[in-house]
């Protein structure tokens, strides 16, 4: 990560001209009085440190943790070169000839199952530069692959490790708990109302239990607290999104299903509970199917206010240059620009529905370099 001693003394404001804080402000876009005139403002987007990864890097990045010494795999499950074990037969939509295998060779340009080499080199730099305690949190975490795995992976690089992920699929939790043993992740499972998970959360923040090093947490993450509809799909349907089309009985893609109410809890008590104090989020980790700038413009003040890097999975290009320009503008760096792929073919009743493969973005906050 790169770190310029000289500013990190300096108020926000004098690092980042135009920008008058550090939670929901925006640069201003009012005229400026000029000898009398007014002329208009120039924008001013990024911050002019941050510096995006090259693919040298990420390859970099991927070495640093990669298992020395990774585990044989039973009957059940595939190892990969950074020594995580994932229960293929639990994943219906995996291919299972990867069951009972191993693999050491990087994910470039990706790993042929599941995610591209951006993503695990955004995990990869939150851990290289986390000190004591790593953090990360998952929103929309499935089975908590990426949590799970930046705890083992600190734990194995000499740091304590702490993590929450949030699922609203109760199915794809079980599959989370059952993740987090085979990688000897000590974990435990938060259900109930909003108010019951959010007392639950209270709590793990004022006990700080040792012992537990990831919360599963049956909800979805929004950007307030509330209960919100998800839809009844297979189990080999990754694809779940909260509903955004009230009033009828269809999904983003299209497809008409039942629906049910899910709790939701606001991304700034889940970022709360992480903390456990004053701590900083080492990665906040979000994969919300095309909701990723409905959840973050609204939250943007808490995440901003304590997370480093933020990896979001993005889901058509309109939502990948909102980001843009919303991140930006506030002075966040973008590290991993990586734009996803559509196939503009059949109709569909969203952009996101016509996505057939996630893009990527890792952004730096530089409040809180």
């Amino acid at each position: 990560m790169l770190i310029v001693p000289s500013c990190t003394s300096l108020p926000d404001v004098a690092r980042f001209p135009g920008r008058r804080g550090t939670t929901d402000s925006l640069q201003s876009s009012a005229p400026v009085a000029t000898g009398g005139a007014l002329a208009p403002a120039v924008p001013s987007l990024g911050n002019g440190i941050s510096k995006p990864m090259e693919p040298t890097d990420i390859r970099v990045f991927l070495e640093s943790i990669r298992a020395d010494d990774p585990p044989a795999p039973c009957a059940e499950t595939f190892v990969d070169w950074s020594g995580i074990r994932t229960r293929i037969t639990m994943l219906p939509w995996a291919p299972q000839k990867l069951a009972g295998t191993s693999s050491f060779t990087l994910p470039i340009p990706d790993d042929g199952y599941r995610s591209e080499d951006v993503e695990y080199a955004a995990l990869a730099r939150a851990i290289s530069s986390a000190t004591n305690t790593f953090r990360i949190i998952e929103i929309g975490a499935g089975w908590a692959p990426w949590v799970i795995a930046g705890v083992h992976i600190a734990r194995r690089k000499g740091l304590a490790a702490f993590g929450i992920a949030v699922e609203a699929d109760a199915t794809k939790c079980s599959w989370a708990m059952q993740h987090a043993i085979d990688n000897d992740v000590t974990a435990k499972l938060i259900t109930g109302s909003p108010d019951d998970i959010i007392e639950q959360l209270s709590g793990e923040r004022s006990s700080g239990e040792q012992d537990v090093e990831l919360l599963v947490v049956n909800a979805a993450g929004w950007h307030s607290t509330t209960t919100l509809q998800f839809p009844v799909i297979p189990d080999d349907d990754m694809g779940g999104a909260i509903w955004t089309l009230p009033g009828t009985d269809v999904d983003y893609r299209g497809a008409h299903l039942d629906h049910y109410d899910v709790p939701a809890i606001a991304i700034a008590e889940i970022l709360g509970a992480a903390r456990r104090g004053e701590h900083l989020i080492d990665l906040l980790h979000i994969d919300v199917q095309g909701v990723e700038f409905e959840l973050l413009e609204p939250a943007a003040g808490a995440v901003q206010d304590c997370t480093r890097l933020m990896a979001i999975g993005t889901h058509n290009r309109l939502s990948e240059g909102r980001l843009q320009n919303f991140f930006l503008s506030r002075g966040w760096g973008l590290l991993i620009d990586a734009p996803c792929t559509a196939h503009f073919t059949m109709t569909h009743p969203t952009l996101s529905g016509f996505t057939v493969q996630d893009g990527n973005q890792l952004w730096e906050n530089p409040f809180v370099m």
